[in-house]
């Protein structure tokens, strides 16, 4: 074995085999917008149900309504391979525990939460986190709040927006969400910063107009392949690429063309250096369960073959890596590639930024090994095989980077 290469494998058996906890991505989900209004329940968990809206839409004590806490219980430490979305009582938990499954942390901006960017005085200030998932929300932005979002997003934040179709003014207020998203997207200072608008319409569709983009890290991440995706009352989306030449659609309505401005289902963008995710409809994230109270449906998984989970779950995963950051340039948990778990009774997940080209398992010698996938997962591998010990597995990615990580085989 050449003299480079020992060295190589010598210079990663030195790296920890678990990063520290605080270096894990965290993911903020909002719940101070009413967000629990209504026949609405997008929250990540809840054990408590006792508010109601308010004068104004805001959500007070006194009703039935959920009432999420920052930390979802039981702790996410117990979270598992197999763990179903039960684990949590929340309309989108089902995408709280997949993502603590590939080694996010999350978390919620409960009811009375301050949404800043810079403040040190909030414990859960958005300099805190690599995400920030907003879905539906029903009551308007402050022009404090909007500035903390923008500055978020350009100093690098991630930033998951979720409409609804127009007319779904949960809690009266006055403001539904696609007006909610476009207050904030054409008051900001110098015009639109993202490059979209959400149209006013309210779409009933299934689709598989998807274009042809084979590294898109939406359409062919971590999670797998999208190809179809189904809205029940949500908004599509115009382009605006003379506002922000990075946008680009990834779904489209069946009529629509796939590489066109208009009718788009789900969008991206970068600004500065962050990126923003856009998605119509809040049906796609719903997993069916949460407050008793309220009649949910399953699009998370149940719908659109599954797809619905994959490209959420992609667009989160795209939304924390952020290349040049602490974040991204940590050895064992950054999010170029990323191992679950780790060590590991015999399957492991690897979590990259997009689908791999190549990879391969080796042992601390460099002899190549044969492990096969786990299942129908394709990004989990079966070590079952394997003795336990230290392995390593080098991935290719389609920019060319080559990433090397160790395994600790139970």
């Amino acid at each position: 074995m050449p003299h480079a290469y020992r060295f190589l494998l010598l210079f990663i058996m030195l790296l920890p085999l678990v990063a520290p906890a605080q270096q894990l991505p965290k993911v903020l989900f909002d719940a101070a917008h009413a967000q629990m209004a209504g026949n609405a329940d997008w929250v990540i968990d809840a054990d408590v149900y006792d508010l109601r809206v308010g004068t104004g839409g805001a959500m007070v004590p006194g009703g039935s309504e959920s009432n999420p806490q920052r930390f979802p219980t039981p702790d996410q430490s117990g979270i598992t391979a197999t763990t179903p979305e039960t684990y949590w009582s929340g309309g989108i938990s089902a995408w709280g525990v997949e993502l603590v499954k590939r080694g996010f942390q999350v978390e919620t901006l409960p009811n009375n939460g301050r949404l800043t960017y810079g403040d040190a005085t909030n414990d859960q200030d958005l300099r805190n986190y690599a995400v920030y998932v907003v879905n539906e929300p029903n009551i308007r932005f402050t022009a404090a709040e909007k500035t903390a979002l923008l500055t978020f997003v350009r100093d690098g934040g991630g930033l998951f927006m979720v409409s609804d179709h127009v007319v779904s003014d949960r809690n009266n207020s006055g403001w539904d969400s696609p007006r909610i998203w476009n207050d904030l997207l054409t008051t900001a200072p110098g015009g639109n910063p993202f490059g979209f608008t959400f149209n006013l319409d309210n779409l009933v569709v299934k689709t598989a107009n998807v274009p042809v983009l084979p590294t898109d890290s939406l359409l062919h991440g971590p999670a797998g392949d999208v190809r179809k995706m189904e809205f029940y009352n949500g908004a599509s989306l115009t382009l605006l690429p003379t506002a922000n030449p990075t946008v680009r659609g990834v779904i489209y309505h069946p009529t629509a063309d796939a590489t066109g401005t208009q009718q788009a289902l789900m969008a991206y963008a970068r600004y500065g250096r962050g990126k923003v995710v856009a998605l119509g409809d809040s049906s796609p994230p719903d997993d069916g369960t949460g407050d008793p109270g309220d009649k949910l449906y399953n699009g998370w998984s149940a719908e659109a073959d599954g797809d619905h989970a994959r490209v959420i779950t992609n667009a989160t995963i795209w939304l924390a890596a952020r290349p040049g950051t602490p974040l991204a340039a940590t050895a064992a948990a950054g999010l170029a590639l990323r191992l679950f778990p780790n060590p590991t009774t015999g399957t492991v997940r690897l979590v990259s930024e997009a689908r791999p080209t190549r990879v391969i398992w080796y042992t601390l010698l460099g002899e190549e090994l044969a492990v096969p996938p786990a299942g129908l997962a394709t990004d989990a591998y079966d070590l079952r095989l394997l003795p336990a010990g230290l392995y390593l597995v080098r991935v290719q990615l389609p920019d060319g980077r080559v990433l090397t990580r160790r395994v600790v085989r139970q």
